[in-house]
């Protein structure tokens, strides 16, 4: 006969034995109750339906009045840091100058988040940090760009696909 991993294992050491059969109830049950384990399982992170966009939001970037073309004049890395942290610089000032992760614990947590507000302050972003963000993207540019950078302008464009398949520019916001 045979013997199963588990036979094996509580003939090595039963004590890691009943900790990995109570690490792997515990593991069914919360899944079973809806919640997740971190940092070794977040299913939600694998499992989540991606939904077909009927827009698509592109970053219009204009250095010193020109179009700046972003994906040819950075490297891989700077581009997704540039586009990235606009793209959150956006969803905090379309969350009422909020940082996400704050209204994500809030809530998740319900009547819990208040203790853990006063850490979420001090680590996430709010109207405040605007003006260095601006400053910072400003510097950052002009080190990745190797150029003099007089006047920053950043637009976000909303593209849509016509019945024909051509591309039509919906919307432009001006984020700064």
């Amino acid at each position: 006969m045979q013997q199963t991993y588990f036979h094996r294992l509580y003939a090595h050491s039963k004590t890691l034995f009943w900790t990995v059969v109570l690490f792997c109830g515990l593991t069914i049950l919360l899944t079973l109750s809806g919640h997740q384990i971190t940092p070794f399982f977040l299913w939600a992170m694998f499992s989540e339906k991606e939904d077909i966009r009927t827009t698509h939001q592109v970053i219009d970037i204009r250095l010193n009045g020109e179009t700046f073309n972003y994906t040819k004049e950075l490297i891989d890395a700077n581009r997704h840091i540039v586009t990235g942290s606009i793209f959150y610089y956006y969803k905090i000032k379309n969350n009422h100058d909020t940082d996400p992760t704050r209204t994500f614990f809030e809530e998740k947590l319900g009547h819990r988040y208040e203790r853990i507000r006063p850490v979420l302050e001090r680590i996430t972003n709010d109207a405040s940090q605007d003006a260095a963000f601006q400053a910072w993207l400003h510097r950052y540019l002009e080190q990745s760009t190797h150029r003099e950078i007089k006047t920053l302008e950043v637009k976000l464009q909303t593209w849509a696909y016509n019945d024909a398949g051509q591309l039509n520019l919906l919307d432009t916001q001006i984020i700064f």
